[in-house]
């Protein structure tokens, strides 16, 4: 039996079919190089599929919404009000990237632009942003594919929190405004496409 490192083919990381280990482009799909061990890794595989890309980003909501609860430092709210409900604090949130005119002009954090796209306030919050994303999410991959989805989706988070730090809002956070912007780049190609 040979082993992984005599095998002479390999499964292509984007389409899955066999190709050669050797070959400069896959026969199938093209993609260059489907031998390189670059392309023959987790991180790779998780990106290769577009369909994935909903699933990573939500996934990296969860991770940052359960750090804002750890770094919390009186403990998470637990509030009996459902939209405070595991509520992290102010100071966590500041801590991993909130954005707003606090952060922005007197803390010169425009990084923050970004991360604020995957912080939340409750628990209500992320559920209610994370199941709309799921829901949307599929549709924009459909229609203009998963690099594009991720592009509209973190240059909408990042315009909108602009204009809110622009309107001096203090502090703010969560994936409205990549949500929206998700929502605006269906509805222009339903506009712009016709038909159902």
């Amino acid at each position: 039996m040979n082993s992984p490192r005599t095998r002479n083919s390999l499964l292509c990381p984007n389409c899955r079919r066999l190709v050669s280990r050797d070959a400069p482009h896959c026969p199938f799909c093209g993609l260059k190089r489907p031998g390189s061990w670059l392309k023959n890794n987790p991180l790779f595989a998780a990106f290769a599929n577009e369909n994935q890309f909903v699933r990573i980003i939500i996934c990296v909501n969860i991770v940052m919404f359960i750090f804002s609860l750890l770094f919390t430092r009186h403990g998470p709210s637990l509030s009996l009000n459902p939209f405070d409900f595991l509520a992290p604090g102010n100071r966590s949130l500041l801590i991993l990237g909130a954005t707003g005119t606090v952060p922005i002009f007197r803390l010169q954090r425009w990084w923050s632009l970004l991360a604020a796209n995957y912080l939340h306030g409750s628990l209500m919050h992320i559920l209610f942003n994370m199941v709309a994303l799921w829901q949307i999410g599929p549709l924009v991959i459909q229609e203009y594919g998963g690099w594009r989805m991720l592009v509209i989706y973190t240059l909408g988070g990042v315009l909108g929190f602009l204009v809110s730090t622009l309107a001096g809002v203090p502090l703010t956070i969560g994936a409205s405004a990549a949500i929206c912007a998700l929502i605006g780049a269906i509805l222009y190609y339903g506009k712009s496409r016709g038909g159902t």
